[in-house]
């Protein structure tokens, strides 16, 4: 396999991890599974890594961080879907294409916003290196035919395309999509988009195929609640978890949905206990929206 392939891997800096990891390797059977999990609009102090003054408990996140490989000086476009392009081709927007966030304009309409036909993504990279491919949550990397997920190197994709969806995913009133059709599943974004992926991890591990599982929560994007009428958008046990030890009420909900997110991260990562895969997969956290901060397993590094 040629691992020049891996030029664009999640930006600069995972290049850095991930070419390492893959160098590791003897064989195509050998290619280390890589989970990549993306959170939306998390501010930079509450996670407590950086700033111990968070309220904000994430044990799980903690530990990544702890056990982990840390970069903690990358700078990108402060845009949501210019931010993920970056992610995704190691280029600067001005390079990739992606100047603001996808727009409805044809591709090669000179006010074209969305990446170039003649840049790789890291899906489409990891794709034709034998990868089985899975992106579950939010995209906003394009809807345009030739833009969604399983037009840019994805054998599966479970989520929405825009840039916002309601946490609370009520059937066919929601745009979740399956592939490129309708979704009518219900429930709580965080604990479905989690679901999902775990069901695509453990079906690549029963076909012994190497995976990437992009996740890519919503989680902390609004809406928030803000107003005590309103319902939250984290679950309400997660909200009173929050109120009971003193969280303001206008972060309560922020601080719920990232404590729930943070729970969900540590049932992947135990699922990758569980099958006994962990040694072989290399974890990525990475902060949406303007600064990166990775979370590598150490078990990965052989520490």
């Amino acid at each position: 396999m040629n691992f020049t392939l891996l030029q664009s891997l999640v930006t600069r800096t995972l290049l850095i991890a991930s070419t390492f990891l893959l160098s590791l390797s003897a064989t195509a059977s050998e290619q280390p599974n890589i989970v990549f999990i993306v959170s939306d609009d998390h501010g930079w102090g509450d996670l407590p890594s950086n700033w111990d003054n968070t309220e904000v408990q994430l044990p799980t996140l903690d530990g990544l961080a702890d056990s982990g490989v840390r970069f903690t000086n990358y700078h990108t476009v402060p845009l949501c879907g210019p931010s993920r392009a970056c992610m995704f081709t190691g280029q600067y927007s001005s390079e990739n294409g992606m100047w603001r966030g996808p727009g409805s304009q044809p591709i090669g309409a000179d006010d074209y916003r969305g990446i170039k036909r003649n840049v790789t993504t890291l899906s489409e990279h990891l794709f034709e290196a034998g990868y089985k491919t899975g992106a579950f949550g939010k995209w906003h990397m394009g809807s345009l035919k030739g833009e969604v997920p399983n037009d840019r190197g994805f054998d599966e994709f479970r989520g929405f395309l825009g840039g916002a969806h309601p946490y609370w995913i009520k059937g066919n009133r929601s745009k979740i999509l399956h592939n490129r059709e309708p979704d009518d599943s219900e429930g709580h974004a965080t604990e479905l988009f989690t679901q999902w992926a775990e069901g695509f991890i453990r079906e690549s591990v029963a076909e012994e195929e190497p995976f990437f599982c992009y996740l890519a929560y919503n989680a902390v994007h609004g809406p928030l609640r803000v107003d005590k009428s309103k319902p939250a958008s984290a679950p309400e046990a997660w909200v009173n978890k929050a109120l009971d030890r003193g969280v303001s009420f206008l972060r309560s909900d922020y601080v719920a949905i990232l404590e729930h997110m943070d729970h969900h991260i540590g049932q992947l990562v135990d699922l990758l206990d569980e099958l006994k895969i962990a040694e072989d997969t290399l974890i990525v956290f990475a902060m949406g929206l303007v600064k990166l901060e990775c979370g590598i397993s150490a078990r990965i590094m052989g520490s």
